[in-house]
């Protein structure tokens, strides 16, 4: 953490020094152009010279901790509007005035940054394993739980006494706690010992309850401890694992990704550093015609927008991108020095979503951004992904399938795609109801996100049935893979009226062998999962293409 610290204030006082640098250069050029202003007939391209310098000017020194000086070119800003307004020549008081603030911006020499920076978010890209501490008396509700988390990838430690997990809390802190109200051979309650350890802790773990009370008051206690989810015994441990699922997803999503279009560089660089110093990931686009390959290669969540640029406005840039479909939904964050309420307004209708003024502070870019991407990011999945399972639906599998053939054939990868269908689902539906059949597609659908690697793309392809999308994975592999998941899946225990039941898969595997129809190659693994299911189920088949007569 401090090491990443100093690296960032390094990086940002670096940009500051080459900051300074180019005002040494670039404002003497803007004492050459204002003494002309006496001397030019024709002075209007002139001030419109020196008023889009000065709208520069304003925006980015706040940035870079230079509050006077931005105070200064803004109100030069404004009178060059003004004169622009008036289509009258400045009269000569005027121009005196004028240079005189000038030469109070010149001689502006408080150079020292202040800003607070965020903390610095720290990224563990290696896949472990989820350790869950389990405080829980009653052998039968542990070892049930023990064994359904564990098929999912879990690591739990059970502990039936609470000074053996306070020793283990001393020892390691574990992903998640989960414990149980009723402790009969305790002193005190699992919340009240709970409530005392989260205080003595370095950190909130989170924490699920499970209990045989199903009233308010308990429901009322757990809250008060910080639990984030309560269970009633008999404990649905598939219902328990989706929350634990969901949260853990919820803390490793992936970070969210910023375009940021500015032709200033260095205020570019500054917002791209202080962003990713927050977590997120930035992608600087210096030149607006590059647009539309900056979206295809970054898929950004957000993308932040200078008003003024020479090539096209911020506006036309943004309504360029609304041509495309596919970037309709992307929130559009206008950036400026522009303060007039009316003239914002104007560059909001036009495409854009937001609009921040310049300067703007760290943690204001930061909170602005981050607000808007997460809520972008949430309407995107409640768009693309299936209610039930939160797997692709089955039009976005599709077209991510699509997308995936397109990109291996140019990497020269080989993509396996599997077709995956629980075996005797209707009979599990008409034996245990529909409610019981909905916990066997959902426990699937975890498993596959619990044990597939994060660029594996699943979807839910019918009611029971599953298309899965395996990057850069030979059909061998691929096998074993899902081999080793339907191993896991059929020694998961299912519960109805207090009997168990267990349930397994058949499935299909083809290769995209640089194959880019991707109804081709759904299709053969379609006829791969036919052979599996005809030759006794709970079974793999990878499709293998017809001989052709001699």
């Amino acid at each position: 953490m401090t090491n990443a610290k100093e690296k960032l204030e390094q990086q940002l006082a670096l940009l500051h020094q080459q900051y300074l640098d180019r005002l040494q250069q670039e404002l003497p050029l803007l004492q050459q152009q204002l003494d002309q202003l006496d001397n030019t007939p024709d002075w209007r391209p002139l001030v419109a010279k020196l008023l889009a310098s000065f709208h520069t000017l304003a925006g980015s020194a706040g940035t870079f901790g230079l509050h006077e000086l931005g105070q200064s070119a803004k109100a030069l800003e404004v009178q060059a509007k003004t004169w622009l307004a008036d289509h009258a020549a400045p009269a000569a008081e005027q121009i005196d005035s004028f240079r005189h603030i000038f030469s109070q911006l010149r001689q502006q020499k408080r150079l020292v940054v202040q800003q607070r920076l965020l903390p610095v978010a720290e990224k563990n890209t290696d896949k472990k394993q989820t350790l869950i501490y389990l405080l829980e008396d009653e052998g039968e509700t542990a070892r049930h739980l023990c064994l359904t988390l564990s098929t999912f990838g879990y690591v739990v430690e059970w502990f039936q006494q609470s000074h053996l997990l306070q020793t283990a809390l001393q020892r390691q802190l574990p992903d998640a706690l989960i414990i149980d109200i009723e402790l009969p051979e305790e002193i005190e309650s699992g919340l009240g010992f709970i409530e005392c350890m989260q205080q003595q802790l370095p950190e909130q773990v989170p924490l699920f309850v499970i209990s045989g009370h199903d009233d308010f008051s308990y429901y009322l206690k757990a809250v008060r401890s910080g639990a984030l989810g309560y269970f009633v015994k008999p404990v649905n441990a598939q219902a328990l694992e989706a929350r634990l699922q969901r949260l853990l997803a919820g803390r490793q999503r992936d970070a969210f990704r910023v375009l940021i279009v500015d032709d200033d560089q260095l205020l570019a660089k500054h917002y791209a550093l202080v962003l990713e110093t927050a977590g997120l990931r930035a992608e600087i686009l210096n030149n607006p015609a590059d647009i539309f390959a900056g979206l295809r290669k970054f898929h950004p969540d957000v993308i932040l927008l200078d008003v003024n640029m020479p090539q096209c406005t911020g506006p036309e840039l943004a309504q360029l991108i609304r041509l495309q479909d596919e970037w309709l939904g992307v929130p559009i964050i206008y950036l400026s020095s522009e303060t007039d309420s009316e003239r914002q307004l104007a560059v909001l209708i036009k495409a854009g979503d937001d609009f921040l003024t310049k300067p703007i502070t760290d943690n204001a870019l930061v909170v602005a951004i981050f607000a808007r991407a997460q809520r972008a990011r949430q309407l995107a999945e409640v768009m693309t992904k299936d209610s039930l399972t939160g797997l692709l639906q089955h039009a976005h599998i599709k077209e991510r399938l699509a997308a995936e053939l397109v990109r291996s054939e140019r990497a020269q990868q080989q993509v396996s795609v599997v077709m995956l269908d629980i075996d005797h689902f209707k009979k599990v539906n008409d034996s245990y109801g529909h409610l019981t059949g909905d916990q066997v597609i959902t426990s699937l659908a975890n498993l596959l996100k619990q044990q597939l690697r994060k660029t594996d793309m699943i979807g839910r392809y019918g009611g029971e049935e599953f298309l899965l999308v395996l990057p850069d994975c030979p059909v061998e592999k691929a096998f074993s893979v899902i081999d080793k998941l339907r191993e896991s899946f059929a020694g998961f225990p299912f519960s109805f009226d207090s009997q168990s039941f267990y349930c397994t898969f058949s499935a299909g595997i083809a290769s995209s062998n640089q194959q880019l129809q991707p109804d081709l190659v759904i299709e053969q693994a379609d006829q791969a999962l036919y052979q599996a299911k005809t030759g006794g189920r709970n079974q793999i088949k990878v499709f293998a293409a017809p001989v052709a007569d001699e």
